[in-house]
């Protein structure tokens, strides 16, 4: 049984690093990079340690940890399937809360910037209304989601300001776009329903 509690713990940490990944950049920033280290070296013995078991025969079902273990080590760290995946989930547990807010404000029964049941919003009216509701960041350095019924908000995705020269310059509107919120915005991604989850710098 022992032989299973380290690499059991090293899939867990692995899967739960890919969910809440943005969480950890935003709370640890640079030491993030200690997090992967630990969870890496943990996930290396694991290998060898199975490796071991199995060409000692120990256990017939070992294997199939390896290979579990291999695979979302491969998942998490050379895709964003996972990532992505937790970004999702997050957004569609907040999206009863971030819906009533947008109600809200289209009635004008709450103010354009505030907190309603703990969650931050702010609103813009000009040119377009547009919601966002921020996930965390340091200073203009953030991403969230944003409600945009115009969808010109995918805009911005036709160049990246962080590498100026690179692509089309930005037009009068695109450039207002990315403005929106304070910071620069240089990606958005649809997550259905006028909702984007954006990222600024």
């Amino acid at each position: 049984m022992h032989l299973l509690i380290l690499p059991v713990s090293c899939i867990l940490f692995i899967l739960l690093r890919s969910l809440f990944h943005h969480d950890l950049i935003i709370n640890l920033w640079i030491l993030v990079w200690a997090v992967d280290a630990f969870i890496v070296v943990l996930t290396v013995i694991s290998i060898f340690q199975l490796i071991i078991a199995i060409r000692k025969k120990r256990h017939p079902r070992l294997g199939i940890l390896l290979a579990a273990l291999i695979v979302s080590g491969s998942l998490s760290y050379g895709t964003d399937l996972l990532k992505d995946l937790g970004l999702q989930l997050r957004f569609y547990r907040l999206k009863p809360e971030y819906s009533e807010i947008v109600a809200m404000l289209q009635s004008g029964s709450i103010s354009q910037k505030g907190t309603h049941h703990g969650i931050p919003y702010k609103s813009e009216n000009e040119p377009e209304f547009r919601v966002s509701f921020s996930w965390g960041g340091i200073i203009d350095n953030w991403h969230g989601v944003i409600y945009d019924p115009s969808g010109r908000i995918m805009r911005c995705n036709k160049s990246d300001p962080r590498f100026p020269g690179q692509g089309p310059r930005d037009d009068e509107e695109l450039g207002k776009i990315r403005m929106i919120f304070g910071g620069t915005l240089y990606k958005a991604e649809p997550l259905g329903n006028y909702w984007y989850l954006c990222w600024f710098t």
